[in-house]
């Protein structure tokens, strides 16, 4: 497994003093560490060696390892946020609003595949809570809720077979979760293309939600 390049790091990285950017710099290198040589390989000495401050610094903006990957969940979240709002402004119908956040997750995810693995596949003894349903606190549990709130609709439209919003929305989660995880790992031995597989099981997987007597306009 390749490691980090500490010259190249320091080579890069911003003047002392700039407290802003230096957390984002300490993230920046701390996924490639945990990405490159994995999170159980990496401490908070070799996070601040890479980065070029002493450990004590370091420890001024997390207070170890796991905060950081915390942080790293965090943005990954927020961002995606973001992303959904993009991709279902302008849509009309629930139907075709939900497919659009569907399928922008897992564009998403793709463009960010470290982060992806870091905040869905590491398992430190903290790991990020994984989506619920329940009380929003935090942004994960808001981009949950972005799913679980467009299940309840289509299901009180009558678009949805009846069920349990929250159930339905893990078993959307999932599917969406395996078809990220198998074009990440798996792409080069699919015989079809990665759209065409992202959208047959996006479709698939609404097409066995929806009542069969659905309206045109869902």
């Amino acid at each position: 497994m390749n490691h980090v390049s500490e010259a190249a790091v320091l080579r890069t990285r911003k003047p002392r003093g700039q407290g802003a950017s230096r957390r984002g710099e300490i993230l920046e290198a701390a996924k490639r560490l945990f990405t490159e040589e994995g999170f159980a390989h990496a401490t908070m000495r070799r996070i601040a060696s890479v980065v070029g401050v002493s450990p004590t610094a370091l420890y001024l903006h997390f207070s170890d390892k796991e905060a950081i990957l915390q942080a790293t969940a965090e943005e990954f979240f927020s961002e995606l946020l973001v992303e959904l709002h993009r991709a279902q402004t302008g849509v009309e119908t629930p139907l075709a609003r939900l497919r659009a956040g569907m399928k922008a997750f897992v564009m998403f995810s793709l463009d960010r595949a470290d982060e992806y693995r870091l905040t869905f596949q590491t398992k430190p003894k903290a790991l990020p809570q994984p989506p619920h349903s329940g009380d929003v606190e935090n942004v994960a549990d808001m981009s949950f809720a972005v799913l679980e709130n467009a299940v309840a609709e289509l299901l009180a439209a009558g678009y949805f077979r009846k069920g349990d919003p929250c159930v339905i929305a893990e078993t959307i989660f999932a599917c969406l979760h395996g078809v990220t995880s198998a074009v990440m790992d798996l792409a080069d031995r699919m015989q079809c293309g990665r759209e065409a597989l992202i959208d047959s099981v996006i479709d698939t997987t609404l097409r066995g939600l929806t009542c069969p007597n659905a309206g045109p306009t869902a």
